[in-house]
């Protein structure tokens, strides 16, 4: 079970002070990221055939938990700066000393700290299972348009939404564990980037390739049937590419 940590400011106790050590527990969390590999080589193989972003560019991950998907980024478009948002205290800590060394600028903040971030300054901006958490969409594709540079692009990745009928199941699964997690639509979420002022588009994150699950060790989340696995990673994980324009 996860552990709560409270750190206290002014004598003031506020919600965004009260943050989850671990997403799950710490072996989950390792267990996580690896599982999540393959999403975010094809997350960033669309980005690199889109040719969206240039070398020497600041990346910005929301949700970067322990800083994997930087760590990819880093490897693969060899930026100048990166940023990962991040609720949970421990994660943090993780990514800044997985990113560290690496030869670019290291920026590892709270999730809620989006008034760090320029106007203007961010050449890509990725995200990946982060929406679920995170009640008010329209804030986040705020943010999301003002911190990018015109004619660059965000990318999320989604798979936990109202459309997916694996959701609802999942959803109670994350409830149970403690978490709050919110429902959004595919539709809803294109409609917030476009009430921002964002560009968007939509596909699936995958369509080929093989797919990778070991029921033996994963006990969370479980697939009903190899089926449900299938259209999960070929049809309901959806990529959305959001563009801000000149």
């Amino acid at each position: 079970m996860s552990r709560l940590v409270v750190v206290p400011r002014n004598d003031v106790l506020e919600m965004a002070e009260i943050s989850r050590i671990f997403m799950f527990n710490h072996k989950e969390d390792v267990l996580l990221e690896q599982r999540n590999l393959l999403f975010w080589r094809s997350l960033l193989g669309h980005v690199q055939a889109d040719r969206a972003v240039e070398e020497g560019a600041t990346v910005l991950d929301m949700g970067c938990h322990r800083g994997g998907l930087l760590s990819l980024v880093i490897d693969r478009f060899k930026p100048a700066q990166v940023i990962g948002l991040e609720p949970l205290v421990k994660a943090r800590a993780s990514a800044e000393q997985c990113l560290q060394g690496r030869g670019v600028d290291v920026l590892i903040l709270d999730q809620a700290r989006w008034d760090r971030i320029a106007t203007a300054s961010v050449g890509l901006l990725l995200s990946h299972e982060v929406l679920p958490f995170i009640e008010d969409d329209q804030m986040i594709m705020n943010e999301v348009h003002r911190v990018l540079k015109p004619s660059c692009f965000a990318y999320f990745a989604v798979g936990c939404h109202t459309e997916n009928p694996l959701w609802p199941a999942w959803k109670q699964e994350l409830e149970n564990q403690g978490h709050t997690v919110y429902d959004h639509a595919p539709l809803d979420i294109m409609r917030a980037a476009g009430e921002a002022g964002l560009f968007p588009s939509l596909r699936p994150l995958r369509e080929t390739g093989w797919v990778h699950y070991n029921p033996v060790t994963q006990n969370e989340f479980e697939y009903p049937s190899a089926t449900s696995l299938l259209d999960h990673q070929f049809k309901h994980k959806l990529l959305f590419r959001f563009e801000r324009q000149p």
